[in-house]
């Protein structure tokens, strides 16, 4: 035998308020995800004179890397002899300049914090795809603004230098 219990005024106010509390709480979660997602998707997005560029890591060495970051993106972690560290995003210039360099910043993992100055090698903005950050195994580092990666034939780190 089931009960049924009267519903006063009160209680269908309370319960009026509390469903507008977690519709305005809805509604504040999902403003605030579209403000941040655009804020994301835009990151990337760059002056008609800069190109924002993904940032990916490659690590030819025998030690993981915990971190880099290169201008003003940076990458997450890179296990030896690994590609990875994906991030968003650095912007460089869309044109080309003679003498470009970038410092990229390194550390975690059994280092410390290191920072080296590195030329950029000449490209063309229809190269830009992403950019690259290499470190090898003699210690150089090496960065690339290219549309290709590794194994394709145009890909502009070759030979010894490109093995993982």
């Amino acid at each position: 035998m089931s009960a049924t219990l009267p519903i006063t005024g009160s209680m269908l106010v309370n319960s009026y308020r509390s469903y507008r509390t977690r519709s305005s709480s809805k509604v504040t979660v999902r403003l605030l995800t579209t403000v941040l997602l655009c804020l994301f998707l835009s990151s990337c997005r760059a002056s008609d004179d800069t190109m924002g560029l993904d940032v990916v890591g490659y690590n030819h060495t025998n030690q993981d890397i915990g971190w880099f970051a290169v201008a003003n993106g940076g990458g997450g972690y890179l296990g030896k002899h690994e590609q990875g560290g994906f991030a968003c995003c650095a912007s460089i210039p869309r044109k080309y300049m003679p003498g470009m360099t970038v410092t990229v910043r390194w550390g975690g993992v059994d280092r410390e914090t290191q920072e080296r100055v590195v030329e950029v090698p000449p490209y063309t903005s229809a190269d830009g795809g992403h950019f690259s950050v290499h470190f090898l195994r003699n210690g150089d580092i090496k960065v690339f603004v290219t549309m290709y990666y590794p194994r394709h034939p145009d890909y502009p780190l070759k030979g010894d230098e490109a093995k993982m």
